[in-house]
């Protein structure tokens, strides 16, 4: 049985291991893991916080290597991607690649909600017709924003969970929100991270149609941010068997202090990238956004420069600003409600998810979450090897393969 590491505030990372090879020099990051410590105070009852902190890191020392193994629990980034902006410019010029991890085709399913919205799910491998009896599990991902199942990482990690030789064959359903990946806006109501209530009717009717079948929820940024309120809000009450939040924020209005700071990677690649997708949306929707009883500016709207003047337009429109919006967007104070077994992976050098703004203490507080840190990564990137792959690909398939394996073990 390995050991977990465990970070405490204010601590340095551990010492890089050099790795030089093939006359390439590259250096190996290991993993940190912030778990419950029996040292901190925890609103959960005693003997529940014992017998979730034993069952969290049974399976994390039983089905995660690369997250406990000394050998194998370390990150080395690509050698030409040795930063945080180049791991996240890298990820987001080569959002359309395709290539033997990536290269899929999705089953579309157009979903209409109760208020008029719709959603799109895009499913691989393709929907089954005998839904009820079906008890393959099923991953439900969220994009980040302007995000869509499209994207690479997504594309690689929908492979990778339905390959069975990461261990258990997934279903993955990527969920599209409002006017993403070429969704229909059939209300003026915009997609709005803040608001969890899509994803609350997509997993219950997953739940409905697929009752045999787990189901665990993987987000991406701001998909990971609204995971982990819907986690929060629906406490022990969440019908998903675990979730995992990759690069999630957490403090939005840290985010967004961050991204509207002047940069090379903020000015030419994160707003240029977002406001770019905002605008194809809004053109797409354009009469439905225009007749909308809500009152965009549609003029302004199609000349956004920046993240902050878009919200400012759209979801901040309720608010007294667009950074008080952000305040009450972030899911920072839902880490301690959640009593599902929940898997966040982040960067200390991602620019945009501030690692400064990660909640060590609720994951030290919280024996049913677990944080895995490393150094180097950036927004989304985590890239390695020389033809670069994506890292985390293995713990997320390691601590599904692990929860579902343990879902007796976790019932309190």
């Amino acid at each position: 049985m390995t050991t977990s590491l465990l970070v405490s505030a204010g601590a340095r990372l551990a010492e890089p291991l050099v790795i030089t090879s093939l006359r390439v020099q590259a250096t190996s990051f290991p993993v940190q893991l912030v778990t419950w410590q029996p040292s901190h105070a925890s609103p959960i009852k005693g003997h529940q916080i014992y017998g979730q902190a034993r069952s969290i890191r049974s399976i994390l020392d039983s089905h995660c290597p690369s997250l406990t193994d000394p050998l194998l629990a370390h990150m080395t980034p690509t050698p030409f991607l040795n930063s945080g902006n180049l791991q996240s410019q890298y990820c987001i010029l080569n959002a359309l690649k395709r290539d033997r991890h990536s290269n899929i085709v999705y089953d579309r399913e157009l979903c209409a909600m109760s208020n008029g919205g719709t959603i799109s799910l895009d499913w691989y491998p393709a929907r089954r017709p005998l839904g009820y009896l079906d008890s393959t599990p099923i991953v439900v991902v969220m994009s980040g924003i302007a995000g869509s199942s499209y994207e690479y990482h997504i594309r690689c990690l929908a492979m990778s969970l339905a390959n069975q030789s990461m261990g258990r064959e997934c279903r993955v359903v990527v969920m599209n929100h409002r006017g993403t990946s070429k969704t229909p806006l059939t209300t003026g109501k915009l997609y709005d991270a803040r608001d969890t209530s899509d994803f609350r009717d997509i997993v219950q009717g997953l739940k409905n149609s697929y009752p045999q079948a787990p189901l665990v929820g993987v987000g991406f940024s701001m998909g990971a941010n609204l995971l982990t309120r819907y986690l929060g809000e629906q406490g022990s009450k969440s019908p998903l068997a675990a979730g995992i939040a990759i690069c999630c924020p957490f403090d939005m209005h840290a985010l967004a202090v961050a991204v509207h700071r002047k940069s090379l990677f903020n000015d030419q690649v994160f707003h240029p990238t977002l406001t770019s997708a905002f605008k194809r949306m809004a053109k797409r929707n354009y009469d439905v956004l225009k007749a909308s009883s809500i009152g965009y500016d549609m003029d302004a709207i199609m000349n956004v420069k920046c993240l902050s003047e878009f919200d400012s337009l759209t979801h901040a429109k309720m608010y007294k600003d667009c950074w008080d919006y952000y305040r009450d967007l972030s899911s920072v104070a839902h880490v301690g409600f959640i009593r599902t077994p929940y898997l966040a992976i982040n960067t200390v050098d991602d620019p945009t998810s501030v690692a400064s703004s990660i909640p060590l203490g609720h994951f030290r507080e919280n024996p049913y979450t677990v944080l895995a840190l490393l150094e180097h990564g950036g927004h989304l990137g985590l890239f390695t090897g020389i033809n670069p792959e994506i890292w985390y690909l293995s713990p997320v398939a390691e601590f599904i393969n692990g929860v579902l394996a343990s879902r007796q073990a976790l019932i309190l």
